[in-house]
């Protein structure tokens, strides 16, 4: 499929609810957001963007790395980029945005109770904006260009606390919506977390994933952590993180080796049977259903694999795109719609 194509398969999915089938689309035009409805058999294309909705223009050249909803309308969207800012859709992702034209944007996090409050990690600083991302200011910056913001999270128990995760291993708090930072946990250099997530129905049990360590854990809201190293010692690969995604009684876990499952909040894991087989598996996003945790959503460079039943049976379908898949979230209000961002890299 050419650009002219392209652009026409895209004009007929936003206007006229078309779809495009996938494995034939080529070309640099073929990233940013894609959304299917009918579990990857086919997928729309989404990426206008507002002010150039006349000249045409897409962010179909986009490396996605996150996509945030907003808790108050999921209809707005905020997206992630690598390199190339933070983006935001008001209309479910049909016409784009450009807020934040920062190429080192890393992570969003948004006040559960004040939509309009945002967090961004911006390179080595926060920035924090309160009319939902028309305006920034910088409230946080590390000592040292070096020392990069990886990633945030608010606490759902005190919203006005925010964490920052640093790239020297560090977990800074704010317990003051932004205003004051201190050193909450210092976890060593080395430790640099990609993803970190409280747990929403143990709002003191923090999740998170270190790069070249895997998958960690604090029950006392980031004082104090655990590897799940131990657990892991028969699983090669897992301190090779990819993401990982909560459930009611626990969590999915994806890395290097494949996809591990605890019911019981990391007490016990389940290796989850793979078609391509452990150890070596290609996993760059995952997604489970959170109205139904036995269905289950994972992307690799080519395929999309879809189970119903907990991981035990898997339906592979290409991507609609030549690159992989590096972003996977259901929509909040719809769990048959599935949004899926591709990069041409791992992120």
């Amino acid at each position: 499929m050419n650009y002219t194509k392209l652009v026409a398969c895209l004009f007929g999915a936003v206007l006229l609810g078309a779809a495009c089938r996938p494995g034939n689309v080529t070309g640099e035009a073929d990233g940013g957001v894609w959304v299917t409805s009918t579990s990857g058999e086919e997928w729309a294309q989404q990426a206008i963007i507002y002010e150039d909705k006349i000249s045409k223009k897409t962010i179909g050249d986009l490396n996605v790395k996150k996509f945030i909803f907003s808790p108050a309308d999921p209809r707005k969207i905020f997206l992630i980029s690598s390199k190339s800012g933070l983006w935001f859709s008001w209309n479910q992702g049909y016409l784009w945005d450009l807020i934040l034209p920062n190429n080192g944007v890393s992570d969003l996090a948004i006040h559960p109770n004040n939509p309009k409050l945002l967090y961004a990690a911006v390179g080595s600083s926060v920035a924090v904006s309160t009319d939902e991302g028309v305006h920034w200011r910088s409230t946080y910056t590390s000592d040292s260009t070096s020392t990069l913001i990886t990633t945030l999270a608010i606490n759902p128990n005190t919203p006005n606390t925010v964490y920052a995760a640093t790239s020297n291993g560090d977990i800074l708090i704010s317990e003051d919506s932004g205003v004051s930072w201190r050193v909450h946990t210092a976890l060593g250099s080395g430790t640099i977390l990609e993803k970190m997530q409280f747990h929403p129905s143990r709002p003191s049990t923090l999740y998170a994933i270190a790069q070249g360590k895997g998958l960690m854990r604090s029950e006392d809201a980031g004082e104090n952590w655990e590897f799940f190293a131990d657990s892991f010692s028969s699983f090669s690969g897992t301190n090779d993180p990819r993401d990982f995604a909560l459930i009611p009684s626990g969590i999915v876990y994806a890395s290097k080796y494949g996809l591990l499952r605890s019911l019981n909040q990391g007490k016990d894991w389940t290796s989850l049977p793979l078609i391509s087989g452990p150890r070596d598996a290609n996993i760059y996003a995952l997604a489970v259903n959170p109205q139904n945790p036995l269905e289950i959503f994972y992307g690799t460079t080519s395929t999309l694999y879809h189970s119903l039943d907990g991981g035990f049976n898997w339906i592979p379908r290409p991507l609609p795109s030549t690159r992989r898949a590096s972003a996977l979230v259901f929509y909040p209000e719809d769990q048959k719609l599935l949004f899926m961002g591709v990069s041409l890299s791992r992120n």
